[in-house]
């Protein structure tokens, strides 16, 4: 199928599972153009929001959280976004229309797992083209200036716990109004 091949084609992976020890990193890449945009979540981080947020039970809301902060300005770059399956997809997916339930830009894009794209397509084989990306925001976005600029020019998003906690809280009283 062209049609997720074109330059409207957006996809999401991690490099580093959320809940290993070390950072992970998490970005997009849109296919034609190469543009990509990424965070990193160093492991003390993640440390902090396992301990208050309970996070070890949610990894697919800490996964659509991330998502959201890399995917929120960008809607005029892609209309399928197709996100790596490192956590639940279906989860992931029910947390992000949550967080941008106010948008009606994001509910006109298709939304799909790398897995189903794999079915679509017919390519077992096939691996997202964000990953090798995640991998260099993992490595190195958490580092000073100097050696981030080593290697492919990053564009990074900028995240910390009190963000994360936001939208976390988001969630809940969303989920609370709908009864979930």
């Amino acid at each position: 199928m062209d049609k997720y091949n074109n330059e409207k084609v957006m996809h999401v992976d991690t490099s580093s599972k959320l809940y290993e020890k070390n950072n992970t990193g998490i970005a997009y890449k849109v296919i034609k153009t190469n543009f990509h945009k990424g965070l990193g979540l160093s492991s003390k981080l993640k440390k902090e929001l396992k301990r208050d947020l309970y996070i070890q039970y949610d990894y697919a809301r800490l996964y659509a959280i991330c998502i959201y902060y890399l995917i929120k300005d960008d809607y005029d770059l892609f209309e399928t976004l197709i996100i790596c399956g490192d956590e639940d997809f279906n989860s992931v997916r029910d947390y992000l229309e949550l967080l941008f339930s106010d948008n009606k830009e994001y509910f006109k894009k298709e939304i799909i797992s790398l897995f189903r794209l794999r079915e679509i397509t017919g390519k077992k084989g096939l691996k997202s083209y964000a990953h090798n990306i995640a991998n260099s925001y993992r490595r190195r976005i958490l580092k000073n200036i100097q050696r981030q600029q080593k290697g492919i020019p990053l564009n990074p998003i900028l995240i910390n716990y009190r963000l994360i906690k936001d939208k976390w809280e988001e969630i809940d009283n969303k989920m609370k109004v709908s009864g979930e």
